[in-house]
């Protein structure tokens, strides 16, 4: 990541701010993960069921339960473990996806690396994804939910996978860590896809042995959770979801976060189209793209969906970095002028945010007492809902019945998908209230961050 020697200075104070802006970001992301403050309503949800694997209730609860549990396995009991060292579930996810974010930018740094992209490059790409995510995808940097560990292992995997083509052999066990992957959150495609694009292509017959091995992987995977879980396992898994393709066309908008990187992946992929590296990259972000409009089709998918295609175009950035002095635009330009603007215009768009969180936090003494007043209140709302007897629901707002110690009854959005889908009966939680058996509690909307 050391810059030339012969490197002016303005290239050097680009690659720099862009440095401190994703320090001074991620920064913020880490002291709010030790905050009483509930950060996303997928927090108390994920802490639940990090009990359940460590055996305070069925991870795959029955289909006659108001509870829906449709992620796959590992993540819990990952965090369960780690929760039982630490004293604390919430925290421990916490903390894990602050180290995936690191790991999945040390992935992506040394995944260009590997598709030839230059020192600089990488440290680029890497900062690149830590600054976007820390400053457009805030909520879920350091929030307790398994999406980005189950990224960063995915990520290594692809790594493992480059190395793979570059020696010409060990493609099964980089697929292996990628099936894996699949086990701890199971909606990150891009990357196998790719994997599998690229040996169909170019190495036929370890294409049809790495897919035979990944298939018989998932089948153990599944056959292991049957033997574990039941048939609950299945329903849950296949809990209903109402699907909208016109919702996956109002999210273009989404697309401005990484609109630099992108444009500059896309025009460096026409640029250098007879790249073989570029032409991989290329298929990983045209894949991302494609599956991040899928998933956004189903009610309920948040901003995660876009992790893929985040990661896709920072190790398409670090190659658009490399190779923008050979860009046809840029030939009137020497290299470190073309660089320079490419990082100008990176540094803009990752400054022009609405989230001034790490601003405000130093400089901003309101703002610190509003961190105070709303973790008064997540104690406040923790406390009434502990005074109140029997089963008890928060809402969406579940970390606050659970720090609370009350029992998960009500998962309010997978239970309003499974009545609509007529899985439920449409009176499902209103007779549970009606007989006295269940308490609805409005939380103080200042025990969670605002979105």
């Amino acid at each position: 990541m050391t810059a030339k020697a012969d490197d002016p200075r303005y290239l050097s104070v680009l690659r720099w701010t862009l440095y401190v802006i994703a320090t001074w970001s991620f920064a913020w992301t880490v002291y709010r993960a030790f905050l009483n403050v509930e950060i996303e309503n997928n927090e108390g949800w994920n802490a639940y069921f990090a009990d359940a694997a460590m055996g305070k209730m069925p991870l795959y609860p029955s289909v006659d339960q108001l509870i829906t549990n449709n992620y796959p396995p590992l993540s819990f009991y990952i965090v369960g473990l780690v929760g039982r060292f630490i004293g604390d579930p919430v925290l421990a996810g916490r903390l894990l996806s602050l180290v995936a974010v690191v790991a999945i930018a040390t992935a992506i740094a040394l995944s260009v690396r590997r598709l030839g992209g230059s020192g600089v490059a990488a440290g680029i790409s890497g900062a690149f994804f830590v600054a976007t995510m820390s400053r457009f995808f805030m909520p879920y940097i350091g929030m307790n939910e398994p999406q980005l560990l189950s990224q960063a292992i995915m990520t290594f995997g692809f790594l493992w996978f480059l190395i793979a083509t570059s020696n010409d052999r060990g493609y099964i066990g980089p697929v292996l860590v990628m099936a894996l992957a699949g086990f701890v959150k199971h909606n990150i495609i891009a990357m196998p896809l790719t994997a599998f694009l690229w040996l169909a292509l170019h190495r036929r017959r370890e294409a049809v042995k790495c897919f035979c091995v990944a298939g018989i992987a998932i089948m153990t995977g599944i056959a292991i959770c049957y033997a574990l879980f039941g048939r609950n396992f299945f329903l849950n898994m296949l809990s209903p979801r109402h699907y909208s393709f016109k919702r996956s066309l109002t999210v273009f908008g989404e697309l401005e976060w990484v609109s630099v990187g992108l444009l500059a992946s896309l025009y460096n992929a026409w640029a250098r189209r007879s790249d073989a590296s570029v032409q991989l990259c290329s298929w990983l972000i045209a894949i991302a793209l494609g599956s991040y409009l899928l998933q956004k089709s189903g009610a309920g998918v948040d901003i995660n969906a876009q992790f893929d295609l985040v990661i896709a175009v920072a190790m398409g950035l670090g190659l658009a970095f490399t190779q923008v002095s050979l860009w046809p635009i840029a030939r009137r330009l020497g290299s470190e002028e073309a660089q320079a603007i490419l990082l100008l215009a990176i540094c803009v768009r990752l400054l022009v945010s609405k989230q001034l969180q790490p601003v405000r936090l130093i400089f901003d003494t309101s703002f610190r007492n509003e961190i105070a007043m709303r973790e008064r209140a997540m104690t406040d709302s923790i406390e009434r809902v502990r005074r109140l007897p029997g089963d008890v629901t928060c809402g969406r707002d579940m970390l606050v019945s659970y720090r609370a110690g009350k029992p998960f009854v009500v998962d309010v959005f997978n239970a309003k998908e499974r009545i609509l889908a007529g899985a439920l009966p449409k009176d499902a939680i209103a007779a549970r209230v009606a007989a006295g058996t269940l308490t609805i509690v409005e939380v103080d909307p200042r025990a969670r961050w605002p979105e």
